[in-house]
C-alpha cells in the first residue's frame, strides 16, 4: 500500500532524530527518551489510516513518568485529534512547518564550510553555538549517512548543521549561525555544502522544518526553494 507523503517524510524525520524507544502501538508511533527532555523524541506521532486511542497514548506516557505530548501532524489530517486532545485541556505549542526542496536545486560551493569528519568532536563543535546538551547527544546516534557541517571565521565557529541521508532522502538539522554572523551568507552557504554532499550520497529531495514563528529562517529557505509539505504542532498535557 502506497504510504502518503508526508509520512514518508514524517518516518524519515524519526529515523534521523532517533529516540531510545520507539514502537508502533493503539495507531501511534509512540517515542520515548528518558536522558532527553525535548518534545521531538518524547512525543506520540498518529499513524496514516489509524484510529489512534487517546486513553492508550496518556497510559504509555505516564506509565513512564512524562507530560503526554501529541505531534498532531499533518494538522489539516488530523483536526478530529486536534479538536479531542484541546477538549482534554492538551494546551498548543511550537507550530511547525514541514519544507522540501530538489537537493540540486540547493547544492553548490561553499566557501568557508568544512565537515566535522571526527564525529566524536560533534558536541564540542555544537556547544560553540547551542547549549541544549540533549540535542548534541541525540546527534551522535543520527544513523549514517549523515554529515555535519561547520562554518568558521576568524578561526571560530560561526555556523553549523546537520544532514542525514535516508532513501533518497535527506534532513538538514541543527542549522544555526552564531548572531553577529547573521546575515553574512554562513547559512545559505551550510546549506549548499549539505545538499551537494548529500546528492552524492544519492538524495533527490531535501527536507527540514522549521517553526511559523521563525520568519527570518523562513525566509532564508524559501530564497533556496523550499516550499510548503505540511505544518504540524504539539499538544501537550501537563
Amino acid at each position: 500500500m502506497d504510504q502518503p507523503e508526508w509520512w514518508r517524510l514524517e518516518r524519515r524525520a524519526a529515523r534521523a532524530w532517533p529516540a531510545v524507544h520507539v514502537e508502533e502501538r493503539d495507531g501511534w508511533l509512540l517515542r520515548h527518551t528518558p536522558s532527553v527532555p525535548r518534545r521531538r523524541t518524547n512525543s506520540a506521532l498518529p499513524l496514516p489510516g489509524a484510529d489512534p486511542s487517546i486513553e492508550a497514548v496518556e497510559r504509555y506516557y505516564r506509565d513512564r513518568g512524562r507530560a503526554v505530548c501529541v505531534q498532531v501532524s499533518p494538522a489539516d489530517v488530523h483536526t478530529g485529534l486536534d479538536r479531542a486532545l484541546a477538549a482534554r485541556g492538551y494546551r498548543r505549542d511550537a507550530p511547525t512547518l514541514i519544507l522540501t526542496a530538489p537537493a540540486s536545486a540547493v547544492a553548490g560551493e561553499a566557501a568557508s564550510v568544512a565537515r566535522v569528519r571526527d564525529r566524536g568532536r560533534w558536541p564540542e563543535v555544537f556547544a560553540a553555538l547551542d547549549d541544549r546538551v540533549s540535542t548534541a547527544e541525540v546527534i551522535l546516534r543520527i544513523p549514517e549517512p549523515v554529515a555535519f557541517f561547520a562554518a568558521t571565521v576568524g578561526g571560530e565557529v560561526a555556523g553549523m548543521g546537520v544532514v542525514a541521508v535516508d532513501d533518497g532522502y535527506a534532513g538538514v538539522f541543527c542549522m544555526a549561525t552564531r548572531p553577529d554572523h547573521r546575515r553574512r551568507g554562513i547559512a545559505s552557504r551550510i546549506l549548499a555544502a549539505g545538499a551537494a554532499w548529500a546528492e552524492g550520497e544519492g538524495a533527490r529531495c531535501l527536507y527540514l522544518q522549521v517553526e511559523e514563528d521563525n520568519p527570518g529562517a523562513r525566509a532564508l529557505y524559501e530564497r533556496h526553494g523550499f516550499t510548503r509539505s505540511h505544518a504540524y504542532h504539539y499538544r501537550i498535557s501537563d
